[in-house]
């Protein structure tokens, strides 16, 4: 699978020169090491994003060539990334990204833009994506009580059993069409 795309969507996730801006815009925070900044980008995606060494280190590469990253060696082992003054010129030159509330979210309009691509990519219904957020939400409001983990856990399997039987149903109709073509 290429590295820059959806599982089965045959789309990118980042746009054109996304994945420099994204590294970049890591590395204003501090100072990374390959693999720290391929799980950051990963968590931040949500896991719909999940790089390689084969696109972060090349492109990693490129932005030292331009003189925007800088590498230095951490302990003989492990090349930590920063940016460089130069880089943090070219990053000023972009849109500033959205700025989150004091409870870490972003504007009403920007999340409906974000959860909508994300639906998009994911190729769920509305209502479909609407339970996978809500089912996200609940399993972490759960994670700090163990009687509300186990009543989810209960409430999924049943829903679980449920769309099984469904599925099964319309498997055997299916089924049962084709035969009586034969």
């Amino acid at each position: 699978m290429h590295p820059h795309k959806e599982p089965g969507s045959g789309k990118r996730y980042f746009g054109r020169g996304g994945v420099k801006i994204a590294l970049l815009r890591l590395l204003a925070e501090e100072p990374m090491h390959g693999y720290q900044i391929m799980k950051t980008l990963e968590e931040q995606s949500g896991g719909l994003y999940i790089p390689s060494a084969g696109s972060i280190y090349p492109t990693l590469q490129a932005l030292e060539e331009k003189d925007f990253v800088s590498v230095r060696e951490d302990d003989g082992s492990k090349k930590v990334y920063s940016i460089t003054e130069q880089g943090r010129s070219a990053l000023s030159l972009l849109p500033e990204r959205p700025k989150r509330d004091e409870d870490g979210k972003l504007p009403p309009e920007v999340e409906a833009y974000r959860f909508e691509k994300m639906r998009r990519k994911l190729g769920l219904s509305n209502e479909s994506f609407d339970l996978l957020r809500l089912v996200t939400r609940a399993e972490q409001e759960a994670s700090a009580s163990k009687e509300l983990s186990s009543k989810l856990q209960s409430l999924l399997s049943q829903q679980q059993q449920q769309i099984n039987t469904l599925l099964d149903a319309y498997a055997q109709q299916a089924t049962g069409a084709i035969e009586e073509t034969e």
